[in-house]
């Protein structure tokens, strides 16, 4: 009897998810899916069902980074392997999510065959990367000698990004969307001071100088397209 693949699918449109892992089971009857939509629940998930091998990871997990995940599912199973399954397909995300030790990245426009190859090649302890992620990683790598300083620039913004509360993510993102103060304050029924002293805190950890500084580092971080 052939031994069972489980695997912790996380994204939030739950059509695309459901119909994906129905379309992979057609193709490998070893995969066996398990499936969770928010942070928080591939967080319990994971508690749930100790035997998950691998976790396929949307990076845009309703307004928050998927990347923010990682850590926490390391911590609560330092061997999973990561393959991270997205729209996005640009250098920055790439960059970040090696900076994160991903297994695999594969976009969102691959065929079927593709992404249960990639699975495959991640369970049996192999890395796997799309033809797109490839060429953008070659890319990056032929940038003047600059790839250490960045992936030292970025590690750096991620790690003080970590360290935002929950409050002062919420306001990050918003920000980043365009939102004034005042808008942000009705959204999440807090007063305009207390929003400003969030906005005063989030400048300070993430070391932002301007509004065109808050967007180019919200990119970076996977927040804003």
């Amino acid at each position: 009897m052939q031994s069972q693949l489980k695997i912790l699918f996380v994204d939030d449109h739950v059509g695309l998810r459901d119909g994906m892992t129905q379309m992979l089971k057609n193709k490998d009857s070893s995969f066996d899916f398990v499936c969770a939509s928010d942070y928080e629940s591939a967080l319990e998930t994971l508690k749930e069902n100790r035997g998950i091998k691998i976790v396929i990871l949307d990076l845009n997990l309703d307004g928050r980074s998927g990347l923010e995940l990682i850590p926490e599912l390391k911590k609560l199973s330092p061997d999973i392997a990561i393959l991270i399954y997205t729209m996005f397909n640009d250098v920055i995300h790439v960059e970040n999510s090696l900076l994160n030790g991903v297994q695999g990245y594969i976009t969102k426009d691959a065929t079927i065959d593709e992404l249960a190859s990639a699975i495959t090649t991640v369970a049996n302890g192999n890395s796997y990367f799309n033809k797109a992620a490839t060429e953008l990683m070659q890319s990056l790598l032929a940038k003047h000698g600059r790839e250490h300083d960045i992936k030292n620039d970025l590690s750096y913004l991620f790690d003080n990004y970590k360290s935002l509360s929950k409050k002062e993510r919420e306001v990050f993102i918003l920000l980043s969307q365009d939102m004034h103060v005042a808008d942000i304050a009705k959204r999440l029924g807090k007063s305009e001071k207390t929003v400003i002293n969030q906005r005063t805190e989030v400048y300070s950890k993430l070391d932002i100088k301007d509004r065109h500084d808050l967007l180019e580092k919200a990119k970076l971080l996977g927040l804003i397209v």
